[in-house]
Parts: C-alpha cells; sequence; structure tokens
C-alpha cells in the first residue's frame, strides 16, 4: 500500500473545452468506378457462360424458318450457344406446319440438330362444266366437283374423274402444297349415241338400264360400252337385250317382233304325285304350275301307279291362270291270299286292310301298284311280302308265319367261320330222342370205362367239321411242333395238331375267344384252368356227350359201332386213318388188308365225313373232349345236356388214330383218358349258341 499522508486533496477546477475543426463531407464512388466494376462483373459472366456453352448448328428446313429456343443462349448466325441440358425449340415458316420439340445439349463441343418443318398441303380448285362427277386421287374417292379439295399432299398425284354416261377423264397433277390452291379445267366427253327403236306392237315401253324411256317409236340415248333394253307390252313375253351404238353417233335398230306372253296352267291331281305330260312331253307331277302356249290346244295326261291314264285338252289365253283339277280312277286288281296261321291279321301297306280287321285267308283288291302285305299274330313273328296286282289277271299269295323259335333258328347261321379259319357246323339235338352213352356189356371189345347211360340233348352247340390244324394252333403258339416219328412229320401246315395238352386246348379255346370279343369258357387262374363258364358263348371242347352223338348217331337216331355202320371187323373198305400196313414199320399192330397210305396223321378232311358233315371223328387222330374222366355208370332218367363230373384227375379222350388197329380202340364207344398230349391225339372246338335255359 502506497502511503499517501502527505498528498493535497483534490479540488474542483473549470474546464473549457477545446475548439474542434468542422467535420468534412463524406465521398461518392465515381462513374468510371461503377462502369468499371459493371463491365467486370458481366464479363466475368460471360466468360463463365462461354466456358460451360456448347455450340449447337441447326440445320434448318426451310431455311427462312424462325427459331425460338427457351433458356439462356447466343445466337451467331447459324450457330447457338447453349448450356448442356434440355431445351424446348419451337420453329414457324409461312407455308409449313409449327414445329416443337425437345433437344437435348450434351458434354460435344459442338453438336448439328436437324429441324425439319412439314409442308402444309395444298388445296385443288377443279373447274368443270358439269355437276356431280366423282373424283378420284390416287384411286381413292376423294369427293365431286366442280368444287375445291383441300388437303391434298405436297407430290404428285393421278386423278381420274368419273360420270354416268360420260367417258372417263384420267390426267397428273403435281401439287404444291404449303396452303396454296391450284385450280384446273376439266372437260369429259359424252359416252352415249341414239338409237330409233320401233316395234310390234306399237307403244310398247321401253326401258334403257331400267329406266322408262317412253312407248315406241322413240329415240333413246344408249351408251356405247352397252345399255340393257328392256321391252314390256300387255298380252306379250317381256323382252330384255343388250344394245349399243358408237359415241354421238345415230342409228337405227330393226324392228323388234314381241312374242305373245304364255297362258298359265296350274294342274292338281286327286291323290297327288301324279306325273304329267303336256303334248307328249314330261312336265312335272302333281301339284303344278306351268307356262303354255296360248291359242293352241294343249293335251294334258296323268299317270299314277295303280290308277288309270287321265287325258284333258286345255287351251289358255296370254297371261291367263288356267286351273285342272283331276280325280284318277283306282286301276283295280285281286290277290288271293292265303295266311297261316287262319288267325293272323292282315295288313296292307302297313294299315289293316278293312275297317272289319278281317284276318286270315281272303282276297284282296287292291290298286295296280306295288304294295306291301303283311301278317302278324302274338307269338309269331310278322311276315311281309311285296306284291304287284294285274287288273286282268288274279295273282296268289302266300304268306306262313313262323314261330319266335322257329324264326330264331331260321336266323342263326347253319355254319360259322372262326378268325383261324375253323368251320363250325350248327346243331339242334331232339331232347326227345334220348341215346345210349357207352357200349352194352355184350358188345365185342367193350371196355369197363364204358357203362352204358342214357343221355339226350337239348342245348344247341356249334361243333367244328374238322380238327384243329397245325396252323389254326400255331396262330397262338407259334413255336409249336407236333413232332416226327421214324421221319414221318406230323407238323404240315394242314396236318391235326398234336402233342398238345388238355390244358393247352382249353387255352387255345380262350384265346380264340378273347380274339374274336366272346365270352371265355374257361376260367383261368395263374395260367391254370380252375372252372368253366356255362353260360359264356365262347369257344370251348365239346362234351363227351355232344362228341358222342355227332359221331355214332345218324340222321336217324340210329347208333352205330364202327363208323362204317355195321358190326364188321375189321374194315372192309378205307373208312378214316388208322394203323395200317403202311405205319407197319413203326407200329406194333396194324389193320391187315388195310392201306389207307396215310402212315401218320392226314391233312384233316382227307376222307369222307359222316352221315352230320364231320370229317376224321373215328380216326386220324384221337381227341380230347371237355369232360373229366370217370367209370361209374350213371342209371334212372335220361340225363338232359350231361357235363360229367365235376372234378376229377383226368379228362376224357375219344376216338380212334392213325396209331390204334383194335377193334376195342376203332369202336366209336372207345373212351380213353390222360392230361398230357400225344403224338395222336388233338382235339376239334365247339361253342354254345344261346344261354342254357332259353326257350328258343
Amino acid at each position: 500500500m502506497v502511503d499517501n499522508k502527505d498528498a493535497q486533496p483534490l479540488t474542483a477546477t473549470d474546464f473549457t473545452p477545446l475548439k474542434s475543426k468542422a467535420k468534412k463531407r463524406g465521398t461518392r464512388p465515381s462513374a468510371a468506378l461503377l462502369f468499371t466494376t459493371a463491365f467486370t462483373v458481366v464479363a466475368l459472366v460471360i466468360l463463365i457462360f462461354l466456358f460451360a456453352a456448347r455450340a449447337i448448328i441447326l440445320r434448318l428446313e426451310p431455311a427462312t424458318a424462325v427459331v425460338d429456343i427457351s433458356g439462356l443462349s447466343f445466337h451467331i448466325g447459324d450457330n447457338y450457344l447453349l448450356l448442356r441440358g434440355e431445351h424446348q425449340l419451337s420453329a414457324e415458316a409461312p407455308g409449313y406446319f409449327p414445329l416443337n420439340k425437345t433437344i437435348e445439349v450434351g458434354d460435344q463441343a459442338t453438336q448439328e440438330i436437324d429441324v425439319e418443318l412439314q409442308p402444309l398441303p395444298g388445296n385443288l380448285l377443279i373447274n368443270a362444266s358439269l355437276s356431280d362427277i366423282k373424283v378420284f386421287i390416287d384411286d381413292q374417292l376423294a369427293g365431286t366437283v366442280p368444287g375445291t379439295l383441300e388437303g391434298i399432299s405436297r407430290g404428285a398425284h393421278k386423278l381420274e374423274f368419273k360420270k354416268y354416261r360420260y367417258f372417263p377423264l384420267q390426267q397428273e397433277v403435281q401439287i404444291e402444297g404449303l396452303g396454296k390452291t391450284q385450280a384446273i379445267d376439266i372437260s369429259l366427253q359424252p359416252a352415249w349415241g341414239h338409237i330409233d327403236f320401233t316395234s310390234d306392237p306399237t307403244a310398247a315401253e321401253l326401258y334403257i338400264d331400267d329406266r322408262l324411256i317412253g312407248t315406241t317409236p322413240i329415240s333413246a340415248e344408249v351408251l356405247e360400252t352397252g345399255s340393257r333394253l328392256t321391252l314390256k307390252a300387255s298380252g306379250y313375253k317381256t323382252l330384255q337385250q343388250q344394245v349399243t351404238v358408237k359415241a354421238g353417233s345415230k342409228a337405227q335398230h330393226p324392228l323388234i317382233e314381241m312374242i305373245v306372253a304364255d297362258g298359265r296352267l296350274s294342274i292338281n291331281s286327286s291323290p297327288a304325285g301324279a306325273s304329267i305330260t303336256i303334248d307328249q312331253q314330261f312336265s312335272g307331277v302333281t301339284p303344278l304350275t306351268v307356262d303354255v302356249v296360248p291359242f293352241k290346244k294343249h293335251q294334258v295326261e296323268l299317270f299314277l301307279e295303280g290308277y288309270l291314264k287321265a287325258s284333258r285338252s286345255m287351251q289358255v289365253e296370254p297371261e291367263q291362270r288356267a286351273q285342272l283339277s283331276v280325280d284318277l280312277r283306282p286301276n283295280i286288281g285281286t290277290v288271293q291270299l292265303t295266311v297261316s296261321p287262319a288267325d293272323a291279321v292282315v295288313k296292307v301297306d302297313g294299315k289293316l286292310y278293312s275297317s272289319s280287321s278281317k284276318t286270315g285267308s281272303q282276297t284282296l283288291s287292291l290298286n295296280a301298284k306295288p304294295h306291301s302285305i303283311s301278317a302278324e299274330k302274338p307269338g309269331y313273328q310278322t311276315k311281309s311280302m311285296s306284291v304287284t296286282p294285274r287288273p286282268a289277271h288274279q295273282q296268289a299269295l302266300t304268306i306262313n308265319l313262323l314261330t319266335l323259335q322257329q324264326a330264331y333258328w331260321a336266323s342263326r347261321p347253319p355254319q360259322i367261320n372262326s378268325s383261324v379259319g375253323i368251320n363250325l357246323k350248327l346243331f339242334r339235338p331232339d331232347p326227345q330222342q334220348p341215346f345210349m352213352l357207352g357200349a352194352p356189356r355184350r358188345q365185342p371189345g367193350r371196355r369197363a370205362n364204358e357203362a352204358e347211360r342214357s343221355v339226350a340233348l337239348q342245348r344247341p352247340f356249334y361243333l367244328a367239321t374238322h380238327e384243329t390244324t397245325n396252323a389254326q394252333y400255331r396262330q397262338w403258339k407259334e413255336q409249336h411242333s407236333s413232332t416226327a416219328i421214324k421221319g414221318q412229320t406230323l407238323d404240315m401246315n394242314d396236318q391235326p395238331v398234336a402233342k398238345v395238352s388238355w390244358e393247352d386246348a382249353a387255352l387255345f379255346c380262350n384265346w380264340l375267344s378273347r380274339k374274336e370279343g366272346l365270352a371265355p369258357f374257361y376260367n383261368v387262374e395263374q395260367g391254370r384252368v380252375v372252372s368253366v363258364n356255362w353260360d359264356a358263348s365262347g369257344y370251348r371242347l365239346p362234351t363227351e356227350a355232344e362228341w358222342a352223338w355227332a359221331a355214332k348217331i345218324d340222321l336217324r337216331s340210329k347208333s352205330h359201332i364202327f363208323p362204317w355202320s355195321n358190326d364188321l371187323f375189321p374194315p372192309l373198305k378205307i373208312n378214316d386213318n388208322y394203323a395200317d400196313k403202311s405205319a407197319s414199320a413203326f407200329l406194333t399192330f396194324t389193320l391187315p388188308n388195310y392201306n389207307d397210305q396215310y402212315p401218320v396223321s392226314a391233312v384233316v378232311g382227307s376222307f369222307k365225313a359222316n352221315s352230320k358233315g364231320l370229317y376224321e371223328m373215328s380216326g386220324n387222330v384221337a381227341e380230347w373232349v371237355n369232360d373229366y374222366f370217370d367209370i361209374r355208370p350213371r342209371r334212372g332218367e335220361p340225363q338232359l345236356d350231361p357235363r360229367g363230373p365235376q372234378q376229377g384227375n383226368k379228362h376224357v379222350i375219344r376216338g380212334a388214330s392213325w396209331a390204334l388197329a383194335s377193334r376195342t380202340e376203332l369202336r366209336l364207344s372207345y373212351r380213353d383218358s390222360g392230361n398230357d398230349g400225344r403224338i395222336d391225339l388233338g382235339f376239334r372246338i365247339a361253342r354254345y349258341v344261346d344261354k342254357p335255359g332259353s326257350d328258343l
């Protein structure tokens, strides 16, 4: 701290301010300075613009077009300086459509841009002395003239002028466009001349191209290119023709002679449908309306089958409408009809002959034309026959009706052919004619398995006339061989197939059934036959009863022991193919003094057929049948359509073969058994006609 003990106290004194100098006025920038500054700024902006802008060269069409570009730009001659980016350009020029487009200025230092304006179309003023002239521009209809055609594109055009009754005119025109109107003058030349027309009769109406001109005699304008003339007069046929004349000339047409008009004739008949001739010329059938020559008598004739000819004479006036109605008279003939059964109902052409519904035999009076005569009765098949009665001669007609059963069997073919060439024949056994299956005890050669039993057949069936051949069987099993013995072949196509098991024979039947669309007879599981379907329509092996009936019972229901129809043994004549001396080289037992010329099996059908038309039922090869084998006799009432045992271990074999020669084996009652094939064992096929229980 400073010690201020000796300091003197402060005292106030007077203050007098100093006199100051006067303030100086402020200064403004000079004009020169401002100009310099502004110039500098503008120059700087221009320098920046010039540095950033790009040069654009516009190629103008037309060159006189006025162009305006949006944004900052400098125009120097045809060049523009523009900043980069999009700009809107507009251009205009007299005679052209205005143009507006967007241009893009890029990074290039210089760019060229086309600015082309489209010229306005032109107008064409066409002057002509005629009105309603059609004008075509470049083959397109543009309107009618005289007058002005507007909006024609700039350039060369083809014009064509057309007017009815004038020659067409063509010419070229160059349209300037640019909205200008040009003018041309045209003149069409007339395309007609004059023709003087006269007619007989006079005062006929004359039409030229369907336009009424007046009545004859008259002069009319006709086109050089041709006009259609129509001439009409009451009572005369309308006349039409083409006429022509050179344009600008005048001609005289020859006298036109008109033809008298036809009359009209309407012809009716009762009944209708009659043929008509007029003056011996066919004209049609009734009802008919036809034109006929007037002032002439016409011979009209009507013909209808079953009716008498009708003749009429007719005459008509020009343009007259005449009517002719004719009631035709029936031409009657008689038919003496005999009908069985006597109470059958008779119909003629599908209708009862009379209101009394007379039945049975009677005399029919009918028109002499074809008729359908039918007879019908419940339980019988209706039958129809055609007849044409002759008036001068009575005719006789017999109709015998078949029962439905008779008609059914009449419709069944007596023979059928399978798809593999096997022929089968229809058999209808009489159930009232039982026969003995087997052989009596005292018959020489009888075996224990041939116990006699009475059987009858009622179900119709088809049975093959021949044994199945190798060729037929190989259509199922292509590689099958029936082999040979001691150099003798059993393999020819027409020889019976051999070495076939019972099951293979059954499976062949099923294959053939399916091939023809039939229900298989045998039921098969895992390739083995397990049962049969007795309702099936397919092929099968014959039952033993069917085979025995076909082999041993003749047409007179007589049973035979041997195929040669007597008890003699051995056979005295060649009957079938058995073991004969030709086979003695390889067979132990043969028939003495018998030579059928075949050491082994023969071609099927080589020997005479039996009384039923079946071949080799007793020789050639033995044959499989459908039944299981047993030896138990069945006694009592005759068995109807027996089917054999329901089960068994073996199947029945029937008939002798080329390898058998003993009395026992050559009998028609001989039966054997087995399952496997043998070289002398084959088969023939069968099939049912209807299901069991059918009442037909």
